[in-house]
């Protein structure tokens, strides 16, 4: 079946099986119609993360493992699809604009199919996370901020296959198979969701909403990158008004804004003490994650002890070794 990409704003339509990152007449995110090509397997294992049962204060938890993807966060299952699509249509590069764990899977992807990898990346980015990109064989190139990497990332989508998951529905389709992964009888729990450009919160939404289901998605944002707050109630605020740590949940305009106010059920917004704490717990229990993920189940904790939610799903969407020499300041204290 033929696909094409189509402008919900304006109507603009692609020609049939050709990419663009956003629509070339009003700028905003196209949406997918028909059925994108898939590689049919896993490319490096992908997908089929451990869903992972734990008890906290008399309610069952479970801890959805999106940090065991090959290159160690969810990103994988977009930037498979997204990377194989480049292939097929006959791209030699792939360009992508990523704070660290989109650039990794990109780079890592890219490199497996044999096309060349530019990642741009905010030059406050986590270094061990932009030396693992290098080490994938991509060309970095750094920005001042998560904004500019766009710009200049953009600039280069002439000449390369722009990923753009922000804003590009390839990815958010290969986010979706995520869905796929939790078990209908959970499929009505409260799922606690780290959000930054809302590609997981968009993409699981579209899943489950294929299978019937109507999800209850509590969004987690950063305190310094709240950018749901004002449009989905706001269900707590923990852990103070710093999140650097969060470095993964950085991004302040997502261009799907609407989108995701239109999905989330609600908002959780979590700072670095929180993080922390929450961190330390994690690492406690066998959990390698990054801080970025910690911060859903410091939005958990937090629920549960309020009373907002019971028995509910949690994403752990980074690992935590690409903090490997970073995470015993944090935890001690010093961060």
């Amino acid at each position: 079946m033929p696909w094409r990409l189509r402008c919900p704003k304006c109507g603009y339509a692609s020609r049939e099986e050709s990419y663009v990152h956003k629509c070339p007449q009003c700028g905003s995110p196209m949406d997918l119609e028909g059925e994108l090509p898939s590689p049919g397997s896993p490319l490096l294992g992908e997908g089929n993360t451990p869903l992972v049962e734990e008890e906290y204060r008399g309610s069952r938890v479970f801890l959805k493992l999106e940090y065991l993807n090959p290159t160690g966060s969810f990103k994988d299952r977009g930037s498979s699809l997204s990377v194989y699509l480049a292939r097929m249509l006959g791209y030699r590069c792939v360009v992508e604009d990523s704070s660290g764990n989109t650039g990794i899977s990109v780079a890592a992807y890219s490199s497996h199919m044999g096309l060349n990898p530019v990642i741009v990346v905010p030059r406050h980015a986590s270094p061990s996370k932009k030396s693992l990109i290098r080490l994938l064989g991509a060309e970095v190139v750094e920005a001042g901020d998560r904004a500019e990497a766009a710009v200049t990332a953009e600039g280069r989508a002439s000449e390369c296959f722009y990923v753009s998951h922000a804003t590009s529905p390839v990815f958010i389709e290969g986010v979706s198979s995520l869905a796929l992964e939790i078990p209908e009888h959970l499929r009505k729990l409260p799922i606690i969701v780290p959000v930054s450009s809302g590609t997981l919160l968009l993409g699981l939404a579209r899943g489950l909403e294929r299978l019937g289901e109507k999800p209850n998605l509590i969004a987690v944002q950063s305190s310094e990158a709240a950018s749901l707050e004002g449009r989905v109630p706001v269900l707590g605020r923990i852990g103070g008004p710093s999140s650097r740590l969060a470095d993964a949940l950085v991004y302040k305009d997502p261009p799907r804004i609407e989108e995701m106010g239109g999905v989330a059920s609600g908002l959780v917004i979590v700072g670095d003490k929180a993080i922390i704490e929450a961190l330390r717990d994690l690492l406690g229990r066998g959990y390698i994650v990054e801080p970025s993920s910690a911060a859903a189940w410091a939005a958990y904790k937090h629920l549960k002890e309020r009373g907002v939610v019971g028995d509910a799903i949690v994403l752990l969407t980074g690992s935590g070794l690409k903090y490997v020499g970073e995470l015993g300041t944090i935890v001690g204290g010093q961060a």
